[in-house]
């Protein structure tokens, strides 16, 4: 972690796709002003992640959660951020939801599957008691027909 907080900044170039993507093509943004707005970007971040931090260890916990910088959101008065992020927020929980429950109905679907061409042992779901019971009981079959 970086010693101070003038040496936490966002890359300009990651801030830049983001400006540009939010500006019509015809609009053109200075070099200088993009280092601003990544600076900026960076302040906001530390702000909002600092007053989460503090608002998680007044409750008690050492982990901050998206609830904590919602209500962060609203304690440094940025009340116009929440609604939009809580919507953000459902759907990235609704996306986990639906990827955790494809996951595993594939996982399921898998080990409902056996591959073709392969049967299962007959003693493959013997105890290892039940197996050498059951390999001992040709022997002795093998041995009865040859005394008569």
């Amino acid at each position: 972690m970086a010693e101070k907080p003038e040496e936490l900044s966002l890359p300009v170039a990651s801030v830049s796709r983001v400006v540009n993507d939010a500006l019509p093509p015809n609009v053109n943004v200075s070099q200088e002003a993009r280092k601003v707005i990544a600076k900026t970007a960076s302040v906001f971040v530390l702000y909002t992640t600092a007053t989460a931090a503090s608002l998680a260890s007044k409750a008690g916990r050492k982990t901050m959660n998206a609830n904590d910088v919602l209500a962060a959101l609203m304690e440094n008065d940025f009340p116009q951020f929440k609604e939009p992020l809580e919507r953000s927020l459902e759907h990235y929980r609704e996306t986990q939801k639906k990827k955790k429950e494809s996951t595993t109905a594939r996982k399921s679907e898998q080990a409902n599957t056996s591959k073709p061409g392969k049967s299962p042992s007959p003693n493959s779901k013997k105890s290892p008691k039940q197996k050498a019971t059951a390999a001992e009981e040709p022997e002795a079959a093998s041995d009865s027909e040859g005394e008569d």
